[in-house]
């Protein structure tokens, strides 16, 4: 990394915090990696120790990196999450409707199951043992939206995609709040099926057709 210029009209410690995000995706760092140490960085950036560590703080709070004091900063295991995690709090703050977020929704898990989802033996033996569950009418309505988000979830995370869950983690967060009539219940449970089925068989078009629908109904 070369010195700053210390004239950007962003304060020093905002184009520290850039840098050092450069520096974890250009040199590939995995989570759980360790940063150089504060007198390197300090040095290769010409800034006081005081900036830099300002610059660290604020990329801990994004959930970026984690300073773990007396041992160093290191690259968060999971920077994506603290970030997600405001997603439906701003949705909601901005009076946006629960169908927008059921759109989105769609397009991420439509997203997963156009990529050849193709869930191993023990998982398709948990998503049926689930769905079975699911269609129990006496199962209680916040252990059914847990379990419902857990069946999506699964299904998702059998793709390997990491990412694409980390993506989809506030949506199903949202799932676990909803409570479903006994009319959605039944609906909801033929759905499920309805949609194992058509990914086992490898009709994509009609397993992202049942999830819209399953999303248009308000359905999680």
């Amino acid at each position: 990394m070369k010195p700053l210029d210390k004239t950007e009209r962003y304060t020093l410690s905002q184009i520290v915090g850039q840098n050092l995000k450069q520096m974890i995706l250009q040199n590939g760092m995995a989570p759980g990696e360790k940063l150089p140490a504060e007198r390197d960085l300090s040095l290769s950036l010409g800034v006081s120790r005081a900036i830099l560590r300002e610059a660290l703080r604020s990329l801990e709070s994004f959930g970026i990196v984690e300073i773990k004091h007396g041992e160093g900063t290191f690259v968060a295991a999971n920077f994506l999450n603290p970030l997600l995690e405001q997603l439906p709090f701003v949705m909601r703050m901005k009076d946006r409707s629960a169908m927008e977020m059921h759109e989105l929704r769609y397009v991420l898990e439509a997203g997963a199951l156009s990529l050849n989802l193709q869930p191993s033996p023990d998982t398709w033996a948990k998503l049926e043992a689930m769905a079975e569950r699911l269609s129990d009418p006496a199962l209680e309505p916040e252990k059914r939206a847990a379990l419902d988000a857990e069946f999506h979830r699964t299904l998702i995370g059998s793709l390997g995609n990491r990412t694409l869950l980390y993506l989809a983690e506030p949506f199903l967060k949202l799932q676990e709040e909803a409570l479903l009539s006994e009319e959605e219940v039944r609906r909801s449970s033929e759905e499920h099926r309805q949609y194992l089925d058509a990914i086992r068989e490898g009709e994509t078009d009609r397993a992202a057709a049942i999830l819209r629908r399953h999303l248009q109904a308000g359905r999680p």
